[in-house]
C-alpha cells in the first residue's frame, strides 16, 4: 500500500509537472510576440513615421533622368471599431511636403487593421495584406486576398535580421518581397522592411526594362540590369523619424 501510495503522488508530481510546462509552451506559442510578429506594425493611436521618398523617372529614348523627392508622414489619428473588437481599424493620415523645411499639407486618409491572423491596409479603398502572422521565413500569401485584383504573392524573406536604413541600424528587421518580373530585359520588384516596434521602415517599387531602340547603341546585357535601364521608375522610401 505504501508503495502504490509513494507512486500514486509520483505520477500526481509528474502529471502536474507536464501539464504546467505544456501551458507554458502553449502561451509562447500563441500569445508571444516573439513568435507571432505583431509588434512589426504596432498599432498605437497617435504613432506617425516620416519617409524621405524618392521616385526616379527614366526614359532614355528622350533624354529623361529625373528624380522627384518629398517627405511622407503617415499617422495613426483615431480608432474605427467594429463588431469584432479583436480587429479594430486605425485611420491613417497621409501628409507630404518637399522637405523638412515646408508644412505638412494632407494627401488622403488610409485604414489599417491587424487580426490574429493577418495586417490588412486598405490604400485607395483597396485591401492589402502586408503582413501573415506567425511570421514564418519562406512563407508566402496573396496580397490580394481580400480584393477583385488578381493574385499577388507576397514573400517573407528574411526575420529578425540586422539591418542599416537611411543610416540607422536596426537590430530586429523583417522583410518581404515580390517579383512579378525578372529577366534579363524586365524587372518588376516590391520589397518591404519592418522593424519591431516601429512598422515599416524601407519599401521600394522597381518597374523598369532594359532594351535599346537604336540599333548602334545596343545595350550591355553583361551589366546587372539596374545598370542599364532604358525606361521606367525607381520609387523608395527610406525612414527619416519616427515616435
Amino acid at each position: 500500500m505504501r508503495i502504490l501510495l509513494h507512486y500514486s503522488i509520483f505520477l500526481s508530481i509528474v502529471l502536474l509537472l507536464f501539464t504546467c510546462v505544456s501551458c507554458k509552451k502553449d502561451s509562447h506559442d500563441t500569445s508571444s510576440n516573439i513568435v507571432l510578429g505583431y509588434d512589426y506594425y504596432p498599432l498605437i493611436k497617435g504613432k506617425y513615421i516620416i519617409y524621405d521618398v524618392d521616385s526616379v523617372l527614366i526614359d532614355v529614348a528622350v533624354g529623361k533622368y529625373d528624380t522627384v523627392h518629398c517627405q511622407l508622414k503617415e499617422l495613426l489619428v483615431d480608432t474605427i471599431f467594429s463588431k469584432d473588437s479583436s480587429e479594430t481599424s486605425y485611420k491613417i493620415e497621409r501628409f507630404v511636403r518637399l522637405d523638412s523645411t515646408k508644412a505638412w499639407e494632407i494627401r488622403n486618409v488610409w485604414q489599417v487593421k491587424q487580426t490574429k491572423t493577418c495586417l490588412i491596409r486598405t490604400e485607395e479603398n483597396i485591401p492589402l495584406v502586408k503582413q501573415v502572422y506567425p511570421m514564418i521565413v519562406n512563407q508566402t500569401w496573396n496580397v490580394n486576398r481580400y480584393d477583385t485584383l488578381p493574385e499577388k504573392v507576397d514573400t517573407l524573406q528574411s526575420l529578425d535580421n540586422r539591418e542599416t536604413v537611411n543610416g540607422k541600424i536596426f537590430e530586429k528587421t523583417a522583410q518581404t518581397v515580390f517579383t512579378k518580373l525578372s529577366s534579363l530585359y524586365q524587372k518588376q520588384y516590391e520589397t518591404e522592411k519592418y522593424v519591431r516596434g516601429i512598422g515599416l521602415v524601407y519599401k521600394q517599387l522597381i518597374d523598369i526594362e532594359s532594351q535599346s531602340k537604336d540599333i548602334n547603341h545596343p545595350i550591355d546585357i553583361n551589366k546587372p540590369i539596374m545598370q542599364r535601364i532604358t525606361y521606367g521608375t525607381i520609387i523608395t522610401w527610406n525612414i527619416y523619424s519616427h515616435n
